[in-house]
């Protein structure tokens, strides 16, 4: 019996994933296996290095989005749901700030309130 379990996304773009990986303290390898309960393995497009315990790994659907793959129960100092929200709102704010820089507007400011959502202010001189 597997313990992989997986985690659909809207993630899309894998240059912008293999660098918000890597600006969260990540050591990511491409095209590698993932290690689960009792030895078992399992390929993935990218694979997330955890310091301790099992890693996770992102797989590419046929739909063009990754989703995320893991034996969660032996993935260490991160929960799923954090490890996922985390990714998951580093991508998003990745993905507005080169949609901003590409339409010229400029971010005047940048919050993120106690709840750990992001606020953004941008504008564009005409």
């Amino acid at each position: 019996m597997s313990h992989f379990t997986q985690v659909a996304t809207k993630i899309t773009n894998k240059e912008l994933l293999l660098s918000c990986l890597k600006e969260l303290g990540y050591e990511v390898t491409e095209q590698a296996s993932i290690r689960g309960y009792r030895g078992q393995e399992t390929a993935v497009d990218i694979a997330v290095r955890m310091r301790q315990g099992y890693d996770v790994g992102f797989t590419l659907g046929p739909d063009g989005t990754y989703s995320f793959v893991a034996d969660w129960f032996g993935v260490q100092g991160v929960s799923e749901q954090e490890f996922t929200a985390k990714v998951q709102q580093h991508y998003a704010l990745a993905t507005v700030m080169e949609q901003v820089n590409r339409q010229g507007f400029n971010v005047v400011e940048q919050q993120r309130d106690a709840s750990g959502q992001i606020r953004l202010v941008v504008r564009r001189w005409i």
